[in-house]
């Protein structure tokens, strides 16, 4: 097992700590990686750890029999999961999927988009999408998902 990390739950709190560094400093591209694909990864953690052992796997009372169905469930249920896969991916092939861009401060990004005066990255997904369903930004979208997932672990034992 990789650097001691045995089990889902010790995954979960690597995901809590990714997560914390990148809300500590939401503009360091390196911590939004690590927070995106720790996120993406928990729920190969939690199938193998705590829901495949199961019979039959359950998620909130859905019965999941397969790891695909497992993974549809997050697509519908979690926030931006789609999106965490597509980038999580991304950053591992070396194919960034969505334009992106770091906003260096006031008056630099789209507006009404992102925290005020203060630094972030940007995840553009492209016309013809406008606003605020165009422009996101990375740490609230990875937070969400995180948070997410962090609770669905918890849940379940993890």
């Amino acid at each position: 097992m990789p650097f001691a990390i045995t089990n889902a739950k010790e995954y979960r709190e690597k995901v809590e700590e990714d997560l914390a560094d990148l809300l500590a400093a939401i503009s360091n591209p390196s911590r939004a990686i690590n927070a995106v694909t720790s996120t993406y990864h928990l729920h190969e953690w939690l199938w193998v750890h705590v829901l495949n052992p199961m019979n039959p796997p359950r998620v909130y009372g859905t019965v999941l029999r397969k790891r695909e169905a497992f993974r549809d469930w997050l697509d519908a249920n979690c926030p931006r999961f789609p999106l965490i896969t597509e980038l999580a991916n991304g950053s591992k092939h070396a194919l960034p999927v969505h334009p992106g861009e770091k906003i260096k401060g006031y008056g630099q990004g789209p507006f009404g988009i992102g925290p005020f005066g203060v630094p972030y990255l940007l995840i553009d997904l492209g016309e013809p999408l406008t606003g605020t369903d165009r422009y996101l930004v990375a740490s609230e979208v990875i937070r969400e998902a995180a948070e997410f997932m962090i609770a669905l672990a918890k849940r379940l034992g993890a």
